[in-house]
């Protein structure tokens, strides 16, 4: 299997999941990686990790909408060249439960709203559009959740729900013009957005049994690279519009 898309934006990508689709991706013969999100000093972390001159970063807060353009031509005159791959894993949580979910501010849903199901669907669209404007192919990978399968308690599991619904529905349409669009949903992740799991293995390190899932360990970051890779390849292809559910055999989907 060979990549795709070769010079791939990664939104999110500096931290967790996006930074191990990073590292993947350079490791899997990526030409260019731009590493973009909201907080710049996370990015020049990440970039010195990364030790690769083939890294670039580029501060962008995929909500602001209007700015999307603007971003793609400043990754264009960063890199002296256009993008043909998109793994957007940017997103924020919110806790739903305890009646926190149903109760929730009008500010709170609209923030969650804007970076995990507006900015996501327009960032989408716009970079197929702009593909398609210049007669190229690419690929996009999107980071969904396994709580798109769950209960819609909470504006996360709404967000995430609709994203996932989104990418089976286009990314059929986008194949057509030659744009791959395929998701990951990850089950319980280190690394993420949820905190104190520290605590329990992840199947290296030891640590006490996760029992939500039939593994019994949280999912490693880098084991939901490998599925995001795959999807950008070649062979992702084929995959057009799926949603790759990675969640180790969770036991609390009740949908």
């Amino acid at each position: 299997m060979e990549l795709r898309a070769k010079r791939i934006i990664v939104a999110g990508g500096g931290t967790g999941i996006g930074f191990a689709a990073a590292e993947r991706l350079l490791d899997g013969g990526a030409e260019k990686i731009i590493l973009a999100s909201r907080n710049e000093e996370k990015l020049k972390q990440a970039k010195e990790k990364l030790k690769s001159d083939k890294v670039y970063i580029c501060p962008f807060d995929i909500s602001q909408c209007g700015s999307h353009e603007q971003f793609f031509k400043d990754v264009d005159e960063i890199t002296g060249d256009t993008a043909d791959g998109l793994v957007i894993a940017s997103g924020l949580n919110f806790d739903g439960g305890n009646w926190k979910g149903f109760n929730i501010s009008e500010s709170d849903w609209d923030r969650i709203m804007d970076t995990n199901l507006k900015g996501v669907f327009f960032l989408i669209r716009n970079f197929a559009n702009r593909l398609h404007s210049m007669n190229r192919k690419g690929n996009i990978c999107v980071v969904s959740s396994i709580s798109a399968h769950r209960d819609l308690l909470s504006v996360y599991q709404i967000s995430k729900n609709a994203i996932s619904g989104i990418v089976h529905a286009y990314g059929k349409h986008l194949c057509e013009r030659g744009i791959v669009l395929n998701c990951v949903e990850p089950g319980t992740t280190e690394g993420g957005m949820l905190g104190g799991l520290e605590k329990y293995t992840d199947g290296i390190r030891p640590g006490e049994p996760w029992n939500d899932n039939s593994i019994r360990r949280v999912i490693r970051p880098e084991e939901i690279a490998e599925v995001i890779y795959f999807l950008m390849t070649n062979a992702g292809e084929i995959m057009s519009g799926s949603c790759v559910l990675a969640g180790g055999g969770c036991k609390s989907i009740s949908r």
